[in-house]
């Protein structure tokens, strides 16, 4: 499931400092920038390594709201660096401060890490506890998002909810379409090619149709579609599957890594 996190999530951002009284740039300071705001400093640059860095240091020292930031930027930057455990070892904090906007951001990003290791059900759970924060598009997207992850466990009634909830929360034309495409998927199958030609589409299906039977993953079928730009495209299907896992475990049995896991719709 990819998302887009931007507009899931707000980046780290001023009004923090503002809810923890700390003096803007422009104003008189009597002391030095603590490390959370240098973290942010470091973060705003780019610099998402040195972030990470001091960010860390400070949530090992600082208390109260000091501390969760502390936790929200190690994780953001971790994030940002591509080390998934250790945004989720700091996120999981900042999504428990009592600041709630916070809260929301954290759980947002945690569920995007979640989704993207396979683990919908935590997946899930973050971004709903994210769209119960929030307000107006994010809480759309979060719902938006928590509903994919729960069709790919296989939750049909609990996502068609969180995608009607997404429909109602947005006023984005975009997102309406979305959902309701995402609200016509009914399971997953394996898709193994795409050929202009039919009588190519068929050879395909042909070889494949021992495989699928001897792995025991359901019937091979060709299915026209027709693109937005007019032209028909066959496609080779192998199975029908209610949760994104039996389809992952029937391409393994398939022996057939290339293979695309794709959504069925009515």
């Amino acid at each position: 499931m990819k998302m887009n996190r931007t507009t899931i999530y707000r980046e780290p951002i001023l009004i923090f400092l503002a809810v923890l009284g700390i003096i803007l740039p422009g104003c008189k300071m009597n002391r030095g920038p603590t490390p959370t705001e240098m973290a942010q400093v470091h973060y705003q640059r780019g610099d998402y390594a040195k972030a990470q860095t001091t960010a860390a240091h400070a949530a090992a020292t600082a208390g109260g709201l000091q501390r969760d930031l502390a936790h929200y930027m190690a994780g953001m930057s971790a994030y940002r660096l591509h080390n998934t455990d250790t945004a989720v070892r700091y996120l999981r904090v900042a999504a428990t401060s009592r600041d709630e906007s916070m809260a929301a951001d954290a759980s947002s990003t945690l569920g995007l890490i979640y989704s993207s290791q396979g683990r919908y059900a935590d997946a899930a759970d973050s971004l709903l506890r994210s769209a119960n924060l929030h307000t107006g598009e994010d809480r759309a997207q979060a719902y938006f998002y928590a509903g994919i992850a729960q069709q790919k466990l296989g939750r049909w009634p609990q996502a068609r909810t969180s995608l009607l909830l997404a429909r109602r929360s947005t006023r984005d034309p975009g997102l309406v379409r979305q959902v309701d495409q995402q609200l016509a998927v009914t399971g997953y199958t394996i898709q193994v090619g795409a050929f202009a030609n039919l009588a190519n589409a068929n050879k395909a299906a042909n070889r494949y149709a021992p495989k699928a039977t001897s792995a025991k993953v359901g019937a091979v079928l060709v299915k026209p579609t027709t693109q937005n730009h007019g032209r028909t495209v066959n496609l080779v299907q192998v199975g029908r599957f209610a949760t994104f896992s039996a389809a992952q475990s029937a391409r393994n049995r398939l022996g057939d890594p290339g293979a695309v896991i794709v959504p069925l719709q009515r």
